[in-house]
C-alpha cells in the first residue's frame, strides 16, 4: 500500500504505470458490477430474440410457407420452443450474473480501498 508521498517519490513514468494500472481495476470493477446488475449486453438484448423468433413464426405463417394456413397446428407448434429457450436463457443469465457478484466479492476482499474504507493518506 503506497501513501500519496511514497508516489510522489516515484519517476514520472512509474507514477503513469501505477495510473494505468490503477484505471484497470476500476474498469474490471464497473464491468463486474454493470454485468451483476443485468446491465449488460446480452441481458438487454435478450427480448430481442424472442420477438424475432415469433416474427419468423408469423412471417412463415403469412406468406404461406409450408402451407401453414391449412395446418395451422404445425405452425404453432415450434412456438413451444420459445418459453423453453426462455428458461435456459433466463437460467443462464442468472448464473452469469451470480458469478459476476462472486467475482466481485473476491474483488473487493483484495482491494478494500476501492470502495472508500481506506484513509485519505494511502492509495493504491
Amino acid at each position: 500500500m503506497l501513501t500519496k508521498t511514497a508516489i510522489g517519490n516515484l519517476s514520472v513514468e512509474q507514477q503513469e504505470l501505477l495510473a494505468q494500472m490503477e484505471c484497470r481495476k476500476t474498469q474490471r470493477r464497473l464491468k463486474l458490477l454493470e454485468q451483476a446488475r443485468g446491465l449488460d449486453w446480452r441481458s438487454r438484448y435478450f427480448p430481442i430474440y424472442a420477438f424475432f423468433v415469433f416474427l419468423v413464426f408469423v412471417t412463415a405463417y403469412y406468406f404461406n410457407f409450408l402451407h401453414l394456413q391449412e395446418k395451422s397446428l404445425v405452425a404453432f407448434l415450434p412456438l413451444g420452443v420459445v418459453p423453453v429457450f426462455a428458461l435456459f436463457a433466463h437460467n443462464s443469465r442468472t448464473n452469469r450474473r451470480l458469478d459476476a457478484l462472486l467475482e466481485l466479492l473476491d474483488f473487493d476482499r483484495e482491494q478494500p480501498q476501492m470502495h472508500g474504507n481506506a484513509k485519505d493518506e494511502q492509495v493504491g
